[in-house]
């Protein structure tokens, strides 16, 4: 799993999650603001004389933009995960329209009038990074496009220097408060994410913690399970005697040693978890040969582990593999990993001949 790429993913989805309710909206509001353009070209058709139809076709153009991409958000509401997917490439495409759509009112009429008031496009260039976000560098290559059409359009019908100062000021405080405020919006959600990542991180391991592990859970339980997929099972042996004889210290000491294992030797292959006080899952894709050779590896750096600190490291592991169980979900993986992690954790206290009920389990 690409944890930067993951990451990404859901400052995306929060960045367009946040602007769903504006761009609705403001969506809605230019829907009923063509409504009323259309009805006020039935109720005032001598202000438009004999270009009534051309204004028509602009305002029901719009309309039906406004109407198809509330739609879009309606559709796509519920699909969090996607929803960034989708209004990635929905929204320049839309952006572009709406600026397409004022150039063409405004050089309308600068054609037939003579003149020409870009109040239209102005609206538009402010209206578009409040109502739905783009990226920076998206919106700035948008609007230097159509900065410079209604330049043109304004140079076409006006000599006079005064009109183009005042459009050139608008210019600049349009790109310096749009692309700052997309920026904003980009490091909120960034803010946002952040907070939600940390308090789904173990604070002693570094850890995805249970809320994560049951996030993730839930999301793999909606998927197509891969063929590689490995869920393990992993309990820390004789943590309560180590807090109890040592103190917590050397059993926190133990917990990290176990999670430098744990990451060490399945931390590339997939995702790992501290989902309890000794209780460890990772879930990794990894052939049955490889896995074996993973297993191993774990043994033996939770040895010279155990060496290097003088502490005696120890846990029992279970694993599930779905080539070997092509029927099972990622719930029941995860109860056979542990019921295998159980036998193993049984079998070691048979051995040693300490009675698990005392020493075995919890802090």
């Amino acid at each position: 799993m690409n944890r930067n790429a993951d990451r990404n993913n859901s400052i995306l989805a929060e960045i367009y999650r946040s602007s769903w309710g504006t761009s609705m909206v403001t969506q809605a509001i230019v829907a009923l603001l063509e409504i009323f353009m259309l009805v006020y070209t039935l109720v005032n058709p001598e202000l438009f004389g004999q270009y009534m139809g051309i204004y028509r076709k602009f305002y029901i153009s719009l309309l039906t933009a406004a109407l198809a991409y509330l739609m879009l958000n309606v559709y796509i509401r519920r699909d969090i995960e996607r929803r960034h997917l989708w209004l990635s490439v929905v929204n320049p495409l839309y952006a572009a329209f709406y600026f397409a759509w004022a150039l063409g009112i405004t050089y309308f009429d600068a054609v037939k009038y003579g003149a020409a008031d870009p109040a239209v496009f102005m609206t538009f260039s402010l209206t578009v990074p409040l109502s739905f976000f783009l990226f920076p560098s998206v919106y700035l290559v948008i609007v230097a496009v159509a900065d410079a059409i209604i330049f043109y359009i304004m140079t076409m019908v006006s000599a006079s220097i005064g009109p183009m100062i005042n459009l050139s000021i608008f210019i600049i405080f349009q790109l310096v408060l749009g692309i700052s405020f997309l920026r904003l919006k980009k490091r909120l959600a960034e803010r946002i994410v952040k907070e939600h990542e940390n308090a789904e991180i173990d604070v002693l391991t570094g850890f995805p913690n249970r809320r994560a592990y049951i996030d993730d859970i839930r999301k793999l339980s909606e998927e197509k399970a891969r063929e590689d997929l490995v869920y393990l099972a992993i309990d820390m042996n004789e943590l309560k005697e180590v807090n109890d004889h040592q103190g917590h210290e050397a059993g926190d000491k133990l917990i990290v040693g176990a999670a430098q294992c744990i990451a060490q030797c399945f931390g590339e292959k997939g995702k790992t978890y501290r989902i309890g006080g000794d209780e460890f899952a990772a879930i990794i894709s990894a052939g049955r040969d490889e896995l074996d050779g993973l297993l191993e590896k774990y043994e033996k750096d939770m040895r010279s582990w155990s060496e290097r600190n003088h502490l005696a490291l120890s846990t029992a592991s279970g694993h599930a593999c779905w080539s070997e169980h092509p029927e099972s979900s990622i719930t029941e993986l995860a109860r056979i990993a542990d019921q295998r992690m159980y036998e193993a954790k049984a079998a070691y206290y048979r051995k040693s001949g300490r009675d698990r009920r005392r020493y075995g389990d919890g802090q």
